[in-house]
């Protein structure tokens, strides 16, 4: 009983002030009517994170994986520490709670890794997603007046900035989280390396995986059941996934696809072992690529017609203006070689052993941070909309 009232009250939150008028609105375009009138709600910053925390140290309690902590003081620090708080990574009670209740001592390695780490979250941010942001914004708010190769590159352009703005959020939170001595789990593993969309999955928003695969793919039979009910499994839970993000029926199509590419992989037996071959290899991690980059464009646009323009006019090699460089190639053909060459924790392994060096670097960032966001044109994140 306490786990049913705990779920339907932070669903029913959720619901009434995400998803009360996108029902309302779909009712009244299939039916002419609505069930309640458009309430207009303002949406509670990172309330689909903080929902998912609680809902999952609920479950974690009623199924005996976690002991029920007394203090509500305690629970109350776990679902609202401030680092990850509005974007993520999602975070187990069981990982964070220990860590919240424990005595924290001063290290300076922590402080180190620290700074190091919310340097190259913000480098991300600022130097890549927001220059990208910029791309991006311009060719999709007049789709229908560039080239299909215009808003081809700028789906690659909107690739980097989802990518180094949401990951760069992370890098802050987790580095945010070190300087406190508290250790988040990863929420990114070089997710355009991949291979295949299941370990994509695997690779992206990991802890968003991790929680749909352990609270409703599992629950509802996993793979351990037949064929189609696999595939009936895998798409409820990545529509479930998709309507997580945002409501629009743009965000249904997006979970939607993601469902069919991994059950088609399944099918096909993919994603269970890499080719031996480097061109298959190739081969491979070009059209899982491109799956993604579909998809971002679901991700990206304002509703389900506007993709629809999108896909049309990229499909169709349309014609128009052509007022957009190689540059997102460029950049993104340098992520993916940032990504390949681990730099991320070379960076790391350097501020570790060079605590001096990482100084003096740290205190140039923040003279370039400063004057770059004084200019700065998208300084919100794209999760904090969710």
């Amino acid at each position: 009983m306490g786990l049913f009232v705990s779920l339907f009250a932070n669903l029913g939150v959720l619901g009434l002030f995400k998803y009360a008028d996108f029902f309302s609105d779909s009712s009244y375009a299939w039916f002419g009517m609505r069930p309640w009138p458009h309430l207009d709600l303002i949406l509670p910053l990172g309330i689909s994170f903080y929902t998912f925390q609680t809902m999952s140290y609920t479950i974690d309690v009623y199924r005996g994986q976690l002991k029920a902590h007394r203090s509500l003081l305690d629970v109350a620090i776990y679902v609202s520490f401030f680092p990850q708080l509005v974007a993520g990574p999602i975070v187990r009670a069981a990982d964070l709670l220990p860590q919240l209740r424990g005595e924290q001592a001063f290290d300076w390695e922590n402080i180190r890794l620290g700074i190091g780490r919310i340097v190259w979250g913000v480098i991300k941010k600022v130097y890549f997603a927001d220059a990208m942001a910029r791309v991006v914004s311009v060719v999709y708010g007049d789709a229908s007046d560039y080239t299909g190769l215009s808003l081809l590159l700028a789906t690659y352009a909107f690739a980097i900035q989802i990518y180094c703005d949401f990951s760069g959020y992370c890098d802050i939170a987790i580095g945010s989280a070190r300087l406190l001595g508290i250790r988040l789990p990863e929420n990114f593993d070089s997710p355009y390396l991949s291979l295949s969309i299941r370990e994509f999955w695997r690779r992206w928003h990991i802890t968003l995986s991790t929680w749909l695969r352990d609270y409703l793919y599992i629950p509802l039979g996993g793979s351990r059941c037949s064929g189609f009910r696999t595939f009936v499994n895998l798409m409820i839970t990545m529509i479930l996934g998709g309507l997580w993000h945002g409501a629009g029926w743009h965000w249904v199509v997006w979970g939607a696809l993601q469902g069919l590419a991994m059950s088609f992989e399944r099918f096909l037996g993919f994603g269970t072992q890499r080719p031996n071959s480097m061109f298959l290899c190739l081969v491979r991690w070009f059209v899982t690529f491109h799956v993604v980059c579909i998809s971002w464009v679901l991700f990206r646009a304002a509703d389900l017609s506007h993709a629809m323009l999108i896909f049309k006019r990229i499909f169709t090699l349309a014609d128009g203006p052509f007022s957009i460089g190689a540059m997102p190639v460029v950049v993104l053909g340098f992520l993916l070689l940032v990504q390949q060459m681990q730099l991320r924790h070379r960076w790391l392994a350097m501020c570790e052993s060079r605590p001096v060096l990482v100084r003096w670097m740290t205190y140039v960032a923040l003279v370039l941070f400063s004057l770059t966001f004084m200019r700065s044109s998208n300084p919100e994140f794209i999760y904090f909309q969710f």
